[in-house]
């Protein structure tokens, strides 16, 4: 049983980075999207899951409503 962790990791990451000079660059395109810092990302998320559990109080306060 091989316990040389760090070298197995090693040779991983030599094989999903091998062929990476032989993608194609991005398009103009698609570096000129929306990106967000780190603090802007969470407020997004925090946002987007209130109006997500919003949404699903909303049904289950109709649900509850037409009994």
């Amino acid at each position: 049983m091989d316990r040389n962790i760090a070298s197995g990791r090693a040779r991983s990451a030599d094989f999903w980075n091998a062929g990476e000079e032989a993608l194609p660059s991005l398009p103009a395109e698609l570096k000129t999207g929306l990106w967000l810092s780190g603090g802007e990302a969470l407020v997004l998320v925090v946002l987007l899951s209130f109006g997500f559990w919003a949404a699903i109080w909303g049904a289950v306060a109709l649900l509850a409503a037409g009994r």
